[in-house]
């Protein structure tokens, strides 16, 4: 993120305009609806803004820029149709450090101005960095259609309302809890459609369940496979709502994005060959933030129930008393499956696929072989790139053919995915050849659609 988005108080500020045209008259309908002063200079203006400054709206000095005109001025909008002179202005402006927006010249610019959806005191930034000023709009214009016109009058209700609430919970972490209840998305919509009275009859409502926010409670969150678009919107909630967060070494921070910036985060990795929180160390995390009061999400990549020890953590808070709940998410085999266009069953192939673990705690993982060797039998195996020579030799010597089809999918759905295709005779060494460190997921018995090789990163044996 290159430009860091702002909201600046314009009450008392003064806000100079160099420019009478259109690029001016753009900047100007914004500008219109701040409490600042606003001052103008151009020889020449358009009707529209003659119109503002015989209003009164605008001060307007009808001659050319002067450099002392940057004194006492809290932004400077550039927005003359001269191109050079737009740029001139930004220099002058930047060397008294002052914020300045030059029209055209994003080089020039300290400040860009987003798109809004004006429902003040409410309002939504959209940017995109000035690469895609019709895509901002065009999410503008999306938004524009789903919030309510009352939504400015619901934030001033509610900003009364919290008054009353600080007053019953001094605590700002009571505070953060009660509101994220109060708006608890399941039905986002239909509370913005609130009105005042409406939103009072709910703040009254939360507060007379004095038990609700007492005691903490922790959700075991399926993070996915790394893509944010893939996670649910039961999972999207937790996050919104989490005091705490404890996440593993696979969940992406595009993921942890989601969640609450005021939350505490806890990371709780496990490196492989490295350093790693030993599974009572975060038991025990998990219990301490709960008896706390807090709402503890414990974030794990894929599905916590697929070899994400979720037995253990369930054991542990269940013998501590804690309320517990499990949001499923996407598994990466399913994922990976969904990157290379196969289906994980296939009528008349496989009546079932076997979901192994490359390791356990004693080293390799020691499987079925016999069974996984046959034709017919297809698997997913986690944590399989260091343990793939040990794969392919046990496969080989149970009776699977060298020719066997193995698609890898290394960091499945997440914009630095790689796909390999290759035979279990070569697994090993594409592996290698291809650089996949992991994590990646092993389909062994599966090759990619022929209508999407082309996309593929896929490792040719010499």
């Amino acid at each position: 993120m290159r430009y860091l988005p702002i909201h600046i108080d314009t009450h008392n500020a003064r806000i100079l305009i160099v420019g009478g045209g259109e690029a001016a008259e753009a900047k100007l309908r914004t500008l219109l609806k701040t409490e600042a002063e606003l001052l103008l200079i151009s020889p020449n203006v358009g009707p529209e803004v003659a119109r503002w400054i015989e209003d009164g709206k605008i001060s307007h000095l009808a001659r050319d820029f002067h450099e002392q005109d940057l004194e006492g001025v809290t932004l400077v909008y550039a927005a003359t149709e001269d191109g050079s002179l737009n740029a001139e202005i930004a220099a002058k402006a930047a060397s008294m450090n002052l914020p300045v927006n030059a029209a055209d010249q994003k080089d020039a610019c300290s400040f860009i101005t987003p798109a809004l959806v004006d429902r003040a005191p409410m309002v939504i930034s959209i940017g995109s960095e000035g690469t895609s000023p019709g895509l901002s709009r065009a999410i503008k214009s999306d938004l524009e259609t789903r919030l309510p016109s009352t939504l400015g009058r619901l934030a001033l209700k509610t900003q009364e309302l919290r008054a009353k609430v600080k007053e019953l919970m001094p605590e700002l972490s009571d505070r953060q809890r009660f509101w994220a209840r109060v708006f608890d998305g399941k039905d986002l919509t239909a509370h913005l459609k609130l009105d005042e009275a409406g939103i009072e009859d709910r703040v009254d409502e939360a507060l007379t369940r004095p038990d609700a926010d007492k005691g903490g409670s922790v959700v075991l969150v399926g993070a996915g496979p790394g893509n944010p678009d893939l996670l649910t919107f039961a999972a999207r909630q937790a996050l919104h709502s989490a005091d705490v967060v404890v996440y593993d070494r696979l969940v992406s921070q595009d993921v942890l994005d989601l969640a609450r910036r005021e939350a505490e985060y806890i990371y709780v990795g496990k490196e492989p060959g490295g350093k790693s929180t030993p599974q009572d160390e975060i038991n025990q995390v998990l219990i301490d933030k709960a008896r706390k009061g807090f709402f503890v999400v414990r974030l794990k990549s894929g599905d916590p129930l697929i070899f994400g020890r979720a037995d253990e953590e369930l054991d542990a808070l269940e013998a501590a008393a804690i309320p517990t709940s499990i949001i499923p998410g996407i598994t990466s085999a399913a994922s990976a499956a969904a990157e290379i266009g196969a289906s994980l069953t296939t009528r008349g192939k496989n009546k079932a696929i076997s979901l192994l673990t490359g390791h356990d705690a004693k080293g390799f993982a020691e499987q079925d072989w016999k069974s996984l060797a046959a034709a017919h039998a297809r698997a997913a195996v986690y944590m399989g790139v260091g343990a793939s020579r040990f794969i392919q030799g046990r496969l080989l010597i149970h009776g699977a053919e060298h020719s066997r089809p193995v698609t890898v999918v290394e960091n499945a759905s997440r914009p630095n995915q790689k796909i390999v295709a290759t035979t279990l005779g070569a697994l090993p060494d594409d592996l290698e050849a291809a650089g996949i460190k992991g994590p990646a997921i092993l389909l062994i018995g599966y090759a990619p659609r022929d209508a999407a090789r082309q996309i593929f990163s896929k490792v040719k044996h010499a």
